[in-house]
């Protein structure tokens, strides 16, 4: 008889050990969601101030706007580099009129690659002209950020001469 309590005993001591470990493991859970939530969601002020960055350059734009842009682009992925969330990824249809080339500069996850994301941007930069007219467009992930920036040749600026006539 006496055997048999002290095994009751045990039992509900592991019982209760099972408990407390459930319960522990339930806190340290909710902390954690909650630490991951704080981390990757942004007030609305951060999102307005970090789109105000590029929102000025949607619409048609001139070759030193969409230039202007690409400077911002390229120094706003060394400032985030840690934060993926925060770099748009960039597509050009088309460059210049002379070519159909198009890029798309897609930002590398949590600062690997990034270098190769700035040097697209870069090259880019480098084509295009300020007398040509581009037309921007934006995208926006779920949480309000912009994701995606689309750039496309919309021509010539009036009246700025072209270097291939002759």
């Amino acid at each position: 008889m006496e055997n048999a309590s002290k095994a009751l005993i045990i039992a509900g001591a592991i019982l209760l050990s099972i408990l407390i470990i459930a319960i522990g493991m339930f806190i340290y859970n909710s902390a954690q969601s909650t630490i991951n939530d704080s981390i990757t969601s942004f007030s609305t002020q951060e999102i307005e101030a970090f789109n105000n960055n590029f929102e000025s350059y949607k619409g048609n734009s001139t070759g030193s706007n969409v230039s202007s842009m690409l400077t911002r682009l390229i120094a706003n992925a060394k400032t985030y580099a840690d934060e993926p969330t925060k770099i748009p990824c960039v597509q050009f249809d088309k460059v210049t009129a002379a070519g159909s080339d198009s890029a798309e500069a897609t930002p590398a996850e949590a600062g690997e690659g990034q270098q190769e994301y700035i040097n697209k941007l870069a090259g880019v930069k480098n084509k295009v002209e300020n007398k040509h007219m581009y037309t921007v467009t934006l995208s926006y992930q779920a949480n309000g950020l912009i994701d995606y920036i689309s750039v496309g040749y919309d021509g010539e600026i009036e009246g700025s001469e072209s270097k291939n006539r002759e």
